[in-house]
C-alpha cells in the first residue's frame, strides 16, 4: 500500500463501475455530490421484489440453517456476527458483511453464503442475488453449467444450460472480490466458485435456480489493441484483478490531492455512458466535459474506448472532431477500437453530428431533390400508446377535413383500465368500427391516414389476425394497404438528424413543434397510463388521464405539422 495515503476499501461495485465515480470519492478536493432523484434512486438501487421472495422463500423453508444479519446494526457488530457465524459453520448466512481486508483495499457484502464442509475448516463460497436472467439453453447440448435449487441448495448437478457471460460479466467481477474478501479471512473454499441467483425459473416450487460458476475457468472475452491477438478470454478472476488494481491506483492518487502544484495527476477522466444518469457525480462531471464528444453527441453514441481512443489522438471536442481529417484519422484509430464492428461508419457518422452540432444545426437537408407527399380530401393523423406491458390502451387520431377552412379535431378511443388482450382487440375493434364509420359518411372523399413509423400498421395486422369472427379489423387491414401513409421513410430520405430521426428530434428541429408535456416521451406516458390507472386518488388518477392524452395529442399533431412544413419546402 502507498504509506502516503491513509487506509481505504474498495466494495464488490468498484471494479464494475466507473472509475471517476472511485476517483471523485477519494478525492479530499471533489465538490461533495447533491441528492440523487428519488426516481433514480428507486430504479436503480439494488433491491427488488426478486430479491426479496428469493431470501423469504430460505428463511421459509431452511429456518434452522438460515443465519440471518441483515439488520444488524452497526457495521462492526455485523462484520463481528459474520466471523462468529463462520466459525459456527451455519450452512447459510444472509446478508454477510465480510471482514475489510486494508491490505487489498476490499470491503463488500455478500447477499449470501453457502456453506461446504471442507475437511479442516469450514469453507464459504459467495452468492449473489440479481434481478435478471443469467441462463440460457447450452447451443452445444452438453457441458452446461452447475445449478442447484433453492429447496435444495446443497445439491448441485450440471445442467443444460450456460450463464450468460456475454450479458452478466459484471456479476462474475463482483464475486470474484467477494471471493478474495472471504480468502483474506480464512474461510474461502479450495477453488474461487461463486454463484448467483437470478429470476430463472422463478415462481417455482423448488425455488429459483442457484447457478454455480468457476472464477477460473476462461469464461470472459476481452479487447486489447496492444496484443498481437486483438481477443483474449480471461478467468473472472483475473479481469477482476485487473480491474480492481486499477481503481486502487485511482483512488490513491486521488487520495493525494492538496491542492498543491506539486499533487500528481488524477488518473481517470469523465467519459458520458449510460450510468451517468444514475451517478450522484453527474452533475460535477458534466460540468467538466463541456462541448465534449461523449456529452453532445447522443444518438449513436461512442463507446467509452472510442473516446478514449479519440482524445489520446487529441480529439475531444466536437469541434475537434468536425476540423478532423477523418482518413487521416483511421490508421492510428481503428487499431484501438477494433472491438467494435463498423468502427470507421461510428466515426463518421459521429463526425457528421460533430459537424452539424458546430454549425447549430440540428437537422441537415439531404440534397435538393423535391419532396413528393401525396395528398387527400380528409387526412388522418394516428398514434398509438401502449402500457409498460405492451398492451395497446389508447388510439388517438388528428382528423384534417382540407375541403373545409376548420382546424384539425383531435378524436381519441382509449380504455383507461388494467388492460388484457381481450380488452385491447375490443378496444382495436371499436377503432375499426369508428373509421369506417366516419370515412363511410364522407361522401367520396379520399382518404389517407398518416402514422410515424410502421408499428401502428403492424398492431392493427396483428388485431386483424387475432379476432375470432370476421370484422371491420378485416376491413381496415385492407384499407390500410392503399390508405396509410408512412412518414418516417419520406424523412428518412430527405434529412440527417444530429439526435436521429425520431418524430420529437424532427418536428421539433424543423417545423419547431413544441410537445406541451416538458418531459414528453412514450417510456414516460407508460408511467402516466400506470398512474392514470393506480393513481392514490381520484384528482392524481384524473390528472394523469389528462396528462396522457395531451401528450397523444401533441403526437398528432406533430405529425400534421411536420407534413405541413415538408409541403412547404417542395
Amino acid at each position: 500500500m502507498n504509506e502516503a495515503c491513509p487506509p481505504f476499501a474498495l466494495d464488490q461495485y468498484a471494479a464494475i463501475t466507473c472509475p471517476v465515480k472511485t476517483q471523485n470519492t477519494f478525492n479530499p478536493l471533489a465538490e461533495a455530490p447533491g441528492p440523487i432523484d428519488a426516481d433514480l434512486v428507486e430504479r436503480f438501487r439494488e433491491t427488488s421484489s426478486h430479491r426479496a421472495t428469493v431470501t423469504q422463500f430460505l428463511l421459509d423453508r431452511h429456518p434452522r440453517l438460515v443465519k440471518d444479519l441483515r439488520d444488524l446494526p452497526p457495521a462492526e457488530d455485523r462484520i463481528e456476527a459474520c466471523v462468529t457465524a463462520m466459525s459456527e459453520s451455519w450452512p447459510i448466512i444472509m446478508g454477510a458483511d465480510l471482514p475489510i481486508d486494508w491490505d487489498k483495499h476490499r470491503c463488500g457484502t455478500a447477499d449470501l453464503l453457502f456453506w461446504d464442509n471442507q475437511p479442516g475448516h469450514p469453507a464459504y463460497y459467495p452468492v449473489i442475488i440479481k434481478d435478471h436472467s443469467v441462463l440460457a439453453l447450452n447451443a452445444k447440448g452438453e457441458g452446461g453449467t452447475k445449478i442447484a435449487w433453492l429447496r435444495r441448495p446443497a445439491k448441485v448437478h450440471e445442467s443444460r444450460y450456460r450463464f450468460r457471460v456475454e450479458a452478466h460479466s459484471d456479476d462474475l467481477l463482483q464475486l470474484a472480490h467477494l471471493w478474495y474478501l472471504l480468502k483474506a479471512a480464512g474461510f474461502a473454499g479450495p477453488v474461487a466458485w461463486g454463484a448467483v441467483i437470478g429470476t430463472d425459473m422463478s415462481g417455482k416450487p423448488h425455488g429459483c435456480a442457484v447457478t454455480w460458476i468457476n472464477l477460473t475457468e476462461k469464461l470472459i472475452r476481452t479487447f486489447s489493441y496492444t496484443s498481437s491477438h486483438a481477443w483474449h478470454r480471461y478467468t473472472p478472476i483475473a479481469r477482476y484483478q485487473h480491474e480492481h488494481r486499477f481503481r486502487v491506483r485511482v483512488a490513491e492518487r486521488a487520495l493525494q490531492q492538496t491542492g498543491s502544484p506539486d499533487d500528481p495527476e488524477l488518473v481517470a477522466s469523465p467519459v458520458r455512458i449510460a450510468e451517468c444518469e444514475s451517478c450522484e457525480w453527474w452533475p460535477q462531471c458534466r460540468s467538466s466535459l463541456s462541448d465534449d464528444i461523449s456529452l453532445l453527441i447522443e444518438r449513436s453514441p461512442l463507446d467509452a474506448r472510442e473516446i478514449m481512443s479519440l482524445r489520446n489522438l487529441g480529439i475531444s471536442t466536437i469541434g475537434d472532431l468536425a476540423m478532423s481529417d477523418i482518413d487521416a484519422l483511421l490508421p492510428a484509430y481503428l487499431p484501438k477500437v477494433a472491438h467494435r464492428a463498423g468502427a470507421e461508419t461510428r466515426l463518421r457518422l459521429a463526425s457528421h453530428r460533430g459537424r452539424l452540432l458546430s454549425e447549430g444545426v440540428m437537422l441537415e437537408r439531404l440534397g435538393e431533390d423535391p419532396i413528393q407527399l401525396p395528398a387527400a380530401d380528409v387526412e388522418i393523423d394516428m398514434d398509438l400508446e401502449n402500457s409498460a406491458d405492451n398492451h395497446s390502451y389508447l388510439w388517438g387520431f388528428l382528423v384534417h377535413d382540407r375541403r373545409s377552412a376548420e382546424p384539425p379535431v383531435y378524436h381519441p378511443l382509449h380504455r383507461f383500465l388494467a388492460m388484457t388482450p381481450a380488452r385491447e382487440l375490443e378496444l382495436a375493434m371499436e377503432v375499426a368500427t369508428w373509421l369506417r364509420t366516419y370515412i363511410a359518411g364522407l361522401d367520396g372523399a379520399s382518404v389517407l391516414v398518416w402514422h410515424y413509423s410502421a408499428y401502428e400498421v403492424a398492431a392493427l395486422r396483428r388485431f386483424a389476425r387475432s379476432a375470432r369472427a370476421p370484422s371491420d379489423l378485416d376491413w381496415l387491414e385492407e384499407f390500410a394497404a392503399d390508405h396509410f401513409v408512412d412518414l418516417l421513410p419520406v424523412v428518412r430520405e430527405h434529412f440527417f438528424g444530429v439526435e436521429g430521426l425520431g418524430l420529437k428530434a424532427v418536428a421539433t428541429a424543423g417545423p419547431g413543434f413544441t410537445w406541451r408535456d416538458p418531459d414528453p416521451s412514450g417510456l414516460n406516458s407508460q408511467f402516466w397510463f400506470a398512474d392514470a390507472i393506480h393513481g392514490p386518488s381520484s384528482h392524481a388518477r384524473e390528472a394523469a388521464k389528462v396528462r396522457v392524452l395531451q401528450y397523444n395529442e401533441d403526437d398528432v399533431r406533430a405529425t400534421w405539422t411536420l407534413r405541413q412544413w415538408l409541403r412547404s419546402l417542395a
